[in-house]
């Protein structure tokens, strides 16, 4: 009886993910989202409740899907809630959010919990609920890493600077990965990774631009009715993966060809401005 009782204790996490003595957490609902929070957070999680309205609107038209209502969010204030909510492993350090699509939620971390409090939490949520539009369009099978990456980062709307030196670097160098490696995992080396993440986003982009705004939910609806990844793509643009990636590195080579060009510009320009003060220097000396 004691074996039991102990097993029990073990398996009942797993079939309730919500914590089982949450008294001090307290619930806002929206008409598709319950928000539990702590009395700190009042505040913040007033905010994050309109803005995942908003998010949701987005993902079903850019997604043509959503999870069921109501999603549950967690917004926990400390690292030590953080970790205590996930009905998983232990997120790994670095992480602000998880999503977990099989039990439809979502755990955030407050940016008051964030080394330096950077963190836009209306952009780390809309990219964990495209996690979970994309999980539930697809009706649990298999996504290409690709794909769900460059949703995410599309809903959340991340793209910035660092990420477009990124792709940039990688096209002037040669070295950009093709899609085809990014189908089942990303790499791990940090530097690869973020060329990795950089190019779902521009691939993901690019289809959307180039094909129409319907391109991705018909890939999506392809997949989601068993459709491998080459057909799903050919039926939804005509193109195959192959030859997408082609064009696609095609136009990032038009867009990005311009730089070497611009950079040796500015070096000849700084040093002939060199020369010139150097000169100027010695005739005043």
């Amino acid at each position: 009886m004691k074996r039991s009782f102990v097993f029990f204790l073990l398996f009942v996490p797993l079939l309730f993910p919500e914590p089982l003595f949450a008294s001090s957490w307290l619930e806002l609902h929206s008409p598709h989202f319950t928000l539990r929070y702590q009395k700190s957070e009042r505040k913040m999680a007033s905010f994050l409740l309109r803005r995942a309205e908003e998010a949701r609107e987005v993902a079903l038209r850019d997604i043509g899907h959503c999870p069921p209502s109501p999603t549950l969010i967690y917004l926990a204030p400390t690292w030590d809630d953080f970790q205590q909510v996930q009905p998983g492993g232990k997120p790994p350090p670095w992480s602000v959010g998880t999503a977990y699509p099989e039990f439809n939620l979502i755990i955030l971390r407050s940016p008051r919990s964030v080394k330096g409090g950077r963190t836009k939490i209306e952009e780390v949520f809309r990219h964990e609920y495209a996690h979970l539009a994309l999980g539930a369009a697809l009706k649990g099978r298999e996504v290409p890493r690709w794909l769900d990456e460059g949703l995410a980062m599309i809903q959340s709307r991340q793209w910035n600077i660092s990420w477009t030196y990124t792709l940039a670097r990688g096209v002037l160098t040669k070295s950009l990965l093709t899609i085809e490696e990014l189908e089942d995992r990303f790499p791990t080396t940090p530097g690869q990774a973020q060329l990795a993440y950089a190019e779902s986003f521009s691939f993901v982009s690019f289809i959307k631009s180039e094909f129409g705004p319907q391109a991705l939910p018909r890939l999506i609806r392809g997949i989601a009715n068993g459709l491998d990844v080459e057909t799903a793509l050919r039926l939804a643009t005509g193109l195959g993966l192959r030859e997408m990636d082609r064009r696609w590195k095609k136009e990032l080579k038009r867009r990005y060809s311009w730089i070497p060009i611009v950079t040796s510009f500015f070096s000849l320009w700084f040093l002939a401005s060199l020369l010139f003060l150097l000169g100027y220097w010695r005739k005043r000396k």
